[in-house]
């Protein structure tokens, strides 16, 4: 209801008070006295408290801190707030004045907040509630404190190398909640005392109605089904820093609203986490105080520990260890040093020595964390990561590091525990590689704006979120509908009457039975509740995206609805058991039948532990052949390992199948303890004494099954997943490998160009080398002369101008070549029509204009111009400067050529660029050729190293295919190639068979186990 100030009117108080005093004075009428009337002003409001703000405050957690409550004025400062500890309808507080209406109204309003609650306090795990005026709108600043004195506050470790050490070592403690080994460390789940204050702000705005749900936008406030709104504002490092700059920015006069939240939030994220794993919590952009809020230390149902969770928790778990050393000031400190850097804008990249220094210890912190966590959760790498982290650590003493080990394992054990306690423990391996892979470098330098990459990489994070959280939803929505079914059952039972013993007898089985799921349903409660806040978080960071990702954010908010009904479903069959539990317990007890119901009850659970034991082991029968299969499994050609996925996929339903009815048989075990111990309270006879007995036996049998078969189903589960990812991997290899076996067939035409191109572009650059040598001998110029070296090539040539064209009377082939010197080099551009011994006609390329193709290659080899943007050129490197008449006497370090050439009356054809290399110096020599043949976009690189005893040749091929695909050769002088065959797979080159020479072509033996043979591949013997 809304807000409601009731007012009396002075004229009323004045009647009152005047007919109240009536026949008073004396009984001298000449000495009457009658006093003034007094006014009196009575205010009075009514109010209700519905909408909950709550979440957890962790660093790790904060127990027994005090939590204090505020608003903002326009001026930025914190003022006081009304708030209750529990959801109160219809408050009503009243107050009088003398003074005026006015002021009696303000008292009464002020009582409001004058009765806030003086013991607002986290409990042990951190937790808070409260409850605010359902018209409360605007900034709501909410802060957590501890103190190291005077109060019973407390902060967790949740740092595995720990958190520094104690001012007086305590006294050795094994209490649940309060475990301390005795020493003087802080280690990892011990309590400490200390100073700190963490702070949330949020923005409280009106829930959206009805009328304006075609409004686009995340709904931040909806019910749950009991009238009250529910706001998540959890307490961490990130909500911390991102409270600091709104609240600096209100002392601005710049209001906090979602739009400031949201800036702030996303600012926090990038700069303390970088943009990588800022990402992995893209839930969390639009509003930080949304999640995160996770203690290593005390894992529980409705925590999450995806990717984004433990980014942030990895990093708030660094800085405790950071302050643990004391080397770089108090938590509270480093708190107040990062806040201010974010607010700058730099972190990593600081001008502060301070904040420098700070973040350098962190980024080593985060690094021990996330390899501790990786490689104790994964069992790979364990030496390796401690070795690192005791390096970063500066420890030395092997004992120290083995002390450090022991420690850190056993607290990522404890968390890997309390994981698999919450259902939190699938991929978890996975996940946190993941992580420690995005944590490698945290911060940001000179990426720290939130563009459109990185835009892009959040949406696409945000659907994989919303497409798991609708998978999570679906298959929970049978659990509640059945519950509902089932509670609607026992409800009209009840309602057929509760007279007789009869009746009674066989509702309170009913409800006995329904009552056993409580348990299952308040945990799906917890697990709605986390899925809720994850949701709006989606929907809020999408709006923030922009117009583009509009459908994003409405699929979002139809998830977050989807979930809150759920929840309100969930949460109105909790308190319907809860009601036929009462209704139940009332009946009996009107008809005195307690030993009665607890003998049926005991009936009931027995049955039931019977009927899920032997559905267990079932289940395990099942799961046991299945895992035959299983271990079976090869995975060595594509037939196996279809194979292998369908038994992979067949263990992995008799698995989960196996745990849900292990899960079946611990509920029913806890109801039999229950059942046995209730009787054996009650029971007077010996056999009702013993039938409770048996029954408490048989349930602590069945909890061992129930252990022994869920660890077994577990470890099953893991193998199956591992061999059907294996499986799928090896399906989708050997689709590829048939892609590759077809490319290494198309290998015969790559063959046949290089050789043929090959050879012409040697022979052409021989040929014009030695006529020139030649010509050289005969004067300046000369006019249709025959080589004496090449009888068949008959030549014209110009010795100053650098000019020669050749002509073969043979075959007709016609070479024109167009020379410079410069300086240490002869420059020729050269084209024309060659025919190779295999009767292939080569194009070689140039310009009509050969003036300009020489000047193309001038800059080519200057490197003003790539070689691609010339034609064919033919580079002649000397040892001094030559001229024209000391070139043929000079001393030649390399040949380096190059042409665009065309092969034509061949089988297959090319487009493409020749090169040639080689020199002394290097003692390498290589031919290449880039183009098209066919449909064959390859590049070929043939080449050949003398600098060893034995001249080493060396073949490699890439076809410019879809797969990537390489051949790759080498042999020494006088042996035979060896190599493989690669392709890309997966964004990573895989080896895909080996290769052998043959003769005439070579043999491959693929992955698969199968070996094809090559023929008619004839470049190998000419690379030699």
């Amino acid at each position: 209801m809304a807000k409601r100030i009731i007012k009396f009117t002075p004229i009323a108080a004045s009647v009152a008070l005047t007919l109240g005093l009536t026949g008073c004075g004396s009984d001298n009428d000449n000495n009457k006295y009658t006093p003034d009337p007094v006014t009196v002003y009575k205010g009075e409001v009514s109010t209700d408290f519905n909408t909950q703000i709550s979440g957890k405050a962790v660093k790790g957690s904060l127990k027994n801190a005090v939590v204090s409550v505020s608003t903002l004025n326009d001026a930025g400062e914190s003022v006081p707030v009304a708030f209750r500890l529990e959801a109160t309808t219809d408050a009503t507080y009243s107050a009088e004045s003398t003074t005026s209406q006015a002021d009696a109204d303000a008292k009464a309003l002020a009582m409001l907040t004058a009765e806030n609650p003086a013991d607002a306090m986290t409990s042990a795990s951190g937790g808070y509630s409260i409850y605010l005026e359902d018209d409360f709108t605007g900034p709501l600043y909410i802060t957590v404190s501890t103190s190291k004195e005077g109060d019973d506050s407390m902060v967790k470790c949740d740092s595995f190398t720990g958190c520094g050490d104690y001012d007086s070592a305590p006294e050795m403690s094994d209490v649940a909640g309060m475990v301390n080994n005795g020493d003087s460390s802080i280690d990892f789940g011990e309590w400490y005392k200390d100073d700190l204050e963490l702070q949330v702000v949020k923005f409280i705005k009106a829930p959206t109605t009805a009328a304006a749900s075609n409004l686009r936008g995340p709904s931040f406030a909806d019910g749950d089904g009991t009238g009250v709104k529910h706001y998540f504002a959890n307490v961490t490092l990130y909500t911390s820093i991102a409270a600091k700059m709104l609240l600096d920015a209100a002392k601005d006069g710049s209001a906090v609203s979602d739009e400031a939240i949201a800036a702030a939030s996303l600012k926090t994220l990038i700069q303390i986490l970088g943009p990588e794993a800022a990402i992995k919590a893209a839930a969390l952009l639009a509003d930080v105080s949304l999640g995160g809020a996770v203690d290593f230390s005390d894992i529980g149902d409705g925590d999450s520990l995806d990717a984004g969770t433990l980014a942030l928790v990895q990093t708030a778990v660094s800085l405790q260890s950071v302050a643990g050393s004391g080397a770089n000031g108090s938590l509270k400190d480093l708190i107040a040093s990062l806040s201010a850097a974010v607010q700058d804008g730099k972190v990593s990249n600081s001008d502060n020595e301070v904040v420098q220094k700070i973040a350098a210890e962190l980024q080593k912190a985060v690094e021990n964390t996330s390899l501790i966590f990786a490689a104790v959760v994964s069992g790979e790498g364990i030496e390796e990561a401690f070795a690192k982290v005791a390096d970063n650590l500066g420890i030395t003493d092997p004992d120290a590091i083995a002390k450090l080990k022991e420690n850190a394992t056993k607290a990522v054990e404890e968390v890997k525990a309390k994981a698999k306690e919450a259902g939190l423990d699938d991929d978890l391996a996975k996940t946190a590689k993941e992580v420690k892979d995005a944590l490698e470098k945290i911060g940001c330098e000179d990426n720290c704006d939130a563009g459109d990459d990185f835009i892009a990489k959040a949406a696409a994070e945000l659907e994989l979120q919303i497409i798991d959280a609708t998978t999570e939803l679906a298959a929970s929505a049978d659990l509640v509908t059945a519950g509902t079914t089932e509670l609607a059952t026992v409800k009209a039972l009840g309602d057929t009457g509760l007279e007789t013993a009869e009746q009674v007898l066989a509702y309170s089985g009913a409800v006995f039975s329904l009552s056993a799921q409580q348990a299952m349903f308040s945990q799906l409660q917890l697990e709605l509740t986390g899925k809720l806040a994850l949701a709006r978080g989606v929907a809020a960071t999408a709006v923030t995206l922009g117009e583009q990702y509009q459908q994003l954010a409405d699929k979002a908010n139809v998830l977050s609805s989807d979930i809150a009904t759920q929840l309100a479903a969930v949460t109105a069959l909790i308190a319907g058991i809860n009601e036929e539990v009462t209704r139940s317990d009332e009946a009996v007890a009107a008809l005195g039948i307690e030993l009665d119901v607890a003998k049926n009850n005991a009936q009931l659970a027995s049955t039931s532990l019977d009927a899920t034991s032997d559905a267990v082991m079932t289940a395990q029968a099942g799961l046991a052949t299945a895992m035959i299969a299983v271990e079976a499994a090869m995975l060595d050609n594509q037939a196996n390992a279809q194979l292998a996925l369908t038994s992979a996929q067949t263990a992995v339903v008799a698995a989960t199948n196996t745990l849900e009815k292990a899960s079946a048989l611990t509920v029913a075990v806890e109801q039999a303890k229950m059942a046995a111990a209730t009787l054996m309270e009650i029971a007077t006879d010996a056999v009702d004494k013993q039938l409770a007995t048996s029954l408490a036996e048989d349930a602590q049998l069945s909890a061992t099954t129930a252990i022994t078969v869920s660890e077994q189903a577990t470890i099953a589960l893991a193998s199956a997943t591992s061999l059907e990812s294996d499986a799928m991997a090896a399906i989708a290899t050997f689709t590829v490998l048939v892609d590759v076996k077809a490319s290494t067939d198309d290998i015969r035409n790559v063959s046949l160009v290089t050789k043929s191109g090959g050879e012409a572009l040697f022979d052409t650059a021989e040929v014009i080398y030695d006529v020139l040598s030649e010509a050289w001998d005969l004067g300046d110029e000369g006019t249709d002369v025959v080589s004496t070296r090449y009888p068949d090539w008959t030549y014209s040539f110009d010795k100053d101008a650098l000019e020669l064209d050749l002509v073969n009377t043979e075959t007709g082939d016609m070479i024109t070549v167009n020379g410079s010197i410069n300086n240490k080099a002869i420059i020729f551009a050269f084209g024309g029509m060659v025919e190779t011994a295999e009767g292939a006609k080569i194009h070689i390329e140039t310009l009509e204009d050969m003036g300009g193709a020489l000047e193309n290659c001038i800059d080519a080899n200057a490197g003003t111009i790539t070689k691609e943007a010339s034609d064919s050129c033919l580079v002649i490197n000397f040892e001094e400067e030559v001229s024209s008449d000391t070139a043929i006497d000079g001393t030649v370090l390399s040949v380096d050529g190059w042409s665009r050439v065309e092969i034509v009356d061949a089988d297959s054809g090319f487009v493409g660029t020749l090169s040639l290399s080689g020199t002394d110096m290097s003692e390498l020599a290589m031919i290449s050729a880039t183009g098209i043949t066919g449909e064959i976009d390859f590049t070929a690189m043939l080449s050949v190293d003398w600098a060893n005893e034995d001249d080493i040749y060396a073949v490699d091929v890439e076809l410019h295919n879809g797969t990537g695909y390489k051949l790759s050769l080498m042999a020494e002088e006088g042996e035979d190639f060896m190599g493989s065959v690669d392709a890309n797979f997966a964004g990573a080159m895989m080896k895909f068979g080996t290769v052998t020479e043959i003769t005439n072509g070579i043999s491959v033996e693929y992955i698969d186990g199968e070996v094809i043979e090559y023929t008619d591949i004839t470049f190998l013997d000419s690379s030699k």
